[in-house]
């Protein structure tokens, strides 16, 4: 199976190549050129930049082409599908194809000038065309035999630096999406969310008038919402999700009020507070709590959230 993955990042594309050039990641033996030597591809695409006056903006496009681990296939053939992409689908731009086997999985990067050397026209390149990308890709697998991917694609927005730690199994960018997964399953509510992500280390962002949801790092990195890899972490989709299951949880209450009505007649007050907490207790139904601004303050300081950010936060 093999996955492609655009990579948006601001690394100029000197250093970009020298990264997919690495000695130690092709052994030398995998990297070429297409409409380019591949020793010489940085000064060769400048020239084609600077003959048409193209210099500024985007410098490059960044893909990858990651296998299996699971998948039987040599470093040359690995290479040889990679450079069949390179052809059918950058015609007329520079492109670098280093195939790289320094993981348990082989993987091959391309690195395409973005000035059509023929033309000078700057390239466009969508999600229609990364989803065509892919079904050419899944194509060339099949035709030797390998599995293929059928999950939907997009142009990710993924930076080197995270893209390094990923391969590395450390993207401090995953681990924050498992934190909220955590959390989201764990919490009821916006306030519960926050205190569940606060444990964990992160702090919530989270007001009226923003637009995203930004979380911190122990660490000190910031990520909003819409940098995140899944359209569930947006705030529209997180405000609904929680509405959702506040919903489902007066709806569970309703339900055992509806249930234990005809037998309280019976009951004492003091029995039947206690039949209700052992069934939530059954049920592990988190408590809602019903906070007055007051403590809503009071619990949001010893989260170290600043006073202004108290004044916007939605609890």
């Amino acid at each position: 199976m093999a996955i492609i993955k655009f990579i948006n990042n601001k690394v100029g594309l000197k250093k970009t190549l020298n990264y997919v050039c690495k000695e130690e990641k092709t052994n030398n033996k995998f990297i070429s050129g297409k409409d380019c030597m591949a020793e010489n591809a940085y000064e060769e695409m400048m020239a084609i930049k600077n003959m048409y006056g193209k210099t500024k903006g985007r410098e490059k496009l960044h893909f990858v082409q990651a296998f299996s681990p699971n998948d039987e296939l040599s470093d040359e053939t690995a290479h040889e599908i990679a450079m069949k992409i390179a052809e059918k689908y950058f015609k007329g731009y520079q492109v670098v194809v280093a195939t790289h086997q320094d993981k348990e999985h082989i993987h091959s990067h391309f690195v395409v000038n973005t000035v059509n050397f023929e033309t000078g026209k700057k390239i466009q390149f969508s999600n229609k065309d990364l989803e065509n990308l892919k079904s050419y890709s899944n194509k060339l697998c099949l035709e030797q035999g390998l599995s293929i991917t059928r999950e939907k694609s997009n142009i990710d927005d993924i930076r080197i630096n995270e893209y390094k730690a990923k391969q590395k199994g450390i993207s401090w960018k995953e681990k924050l999406e498992k934190s909220i997964d955590i959390a989201m399953e764990k919490s009821n509510n916006k306030f519960e969310f926050f205190k569940v992500m606060n444990e964990m280390g992160y702090k919530v962002t989270w007001t009226k008038e923003r637009k995203n949801i930004t979380y911190t790092t122990s660490e000190g990195y910031k990520c909003r919402d819409r940098k995140l890899h899944n359209e569930k972490y947006l705030k529209e989709n997180m405000e609904a999700y929680f509405k959702e299951k506040y919903k489902a949880r007066i709806k569970g209450v309703k339900k055992y009020e509806r249930h234990t009505q005809y037998r309280s007649m019976s009951l004492s007050l003091a029995e039947l507070i206690k039949q209700f907490q052992r069934k939530e207790h059954e049920n592990d139904i988190t408590h809602h709590y019903e906070l007055n601004e007051s403590a809503k303050k009071q619990y949001a300081m010893e989260m170290h959230y600043s006073l202004e950010e108290l004044e916007d936060m939605e609890m």
